[in-house]
């Protein structure tokens, strides 16, 4: 069996003192590429702030790669996963490839130059197919090319690990695809995906595993064909939904029944 990536007991956080998460425990294990599902304000996104070490636990403990989280220095965490979050407000006007060395902090040691910089750059670029998008500017980019770059910014700074917060949301289906591929061929090689989705077929396309969220709370968990079903879904989200099976892949599709909420 593989060992954790990440192990939560008894877990609870949340925001200025109001609890979001309540009382979650998981175990994520290395290669997993587990999406998590359910309603908007249902705690995905704070889950992946806590184990990620951007907002406090205020009860049970997060373990990663074995050590308790907060004994981590941020350097340390950073060196060991990406995380991707929605960027909001203004976005200064850098450069592409200035964007992207971002990834490389973590590593850089003062008054020493990274040598490696360039070559990665170069090699996750090709990979993720910007390298049109290098000399320019990020403010002249689509919200699909933005998110391409986001992506290989993280994968610059770690591919072991990669934590994502709604990667795929407002693309375009190519866009969507291309990010997921990408996501898909990783988890291939061995990473560890940890990915906040709103689309459910999505989420059945790509993942290992599913954790369906709701209330602070974990509230189904398990591979697509268990935590995909028209009962399930429907009481993940309180609407009616019909669940059949995509004929080309062999994994559930979802249909929200339009008029239906309950």
């Amino acid at each position: 069996m593989m060992k954790p990536v990440f192990s939560a007991e008894s877990l609870s956080s949340g925001y200025h003192g109001n609890i979001i998460l309540n009382n979650v425990s998981f175990v994520i294990r290395k290669g997993e590429f587990v999406s998590l599902i359910g309603p908007n304000g249902a705690g995905k996104s704070t889950l992946i702030k806590t184990i990620s070490g951007s907002i406090p636990v205020y009860a049970g403990r997060v373990f990663f790669l074995g050590s308790d989280l907060r004994d981590l220095k941020r350097k340390e965490i950073a060196e060991k996963m990406s995380v991707v979050n929605p960027i909001t407000g203004d976005i200064p006007d850098f450069p592409v490839r200035m964007f992207l060395s971002f990834g490389r902090f973590p590593f850089r040691k003062l008054f020493t130059p990274d040598e490696m910089e360039e070559s990665i750059i170069s090699e996750i670029a090709a990979l993720c197919g910007i390298v049109s998008l290098l000399e320019r500017s990020i403010k002249e980019l689509s919200a699909g090319e933005f998110q391409l770059v986001q992506v290989a910014r993280a994968l610059i700074q770690n591919r072991d690990v990669l934590l994502l917060d709604e990667p795929v949301s407002n693309l375009d289906y190519r866009h969507m695809i291309q990010v997921m591929d990408i996501l898909s061929a990783l988890n291939r090689s061995g990473s560890t995906i940890i990915c906040a989705l709103h689309d459910v077929n999505i989420a059945a396309g790509y993942s290992s595993r599913i954790i369906a969220i709701k209330n602070g709370g974990i509230y189904s968990d398990g591979n697509p064909g268990e935590v995909i079903s028209e009962k399930g879904l429907s009481g993940l989200y309180e609407s009616r939904f019909f669940c059949g099976k995509n004929p080309v892949t062999g994994q559930p599709s979802v249909y929200p029944v339009t008029g239906s909420s309950v």
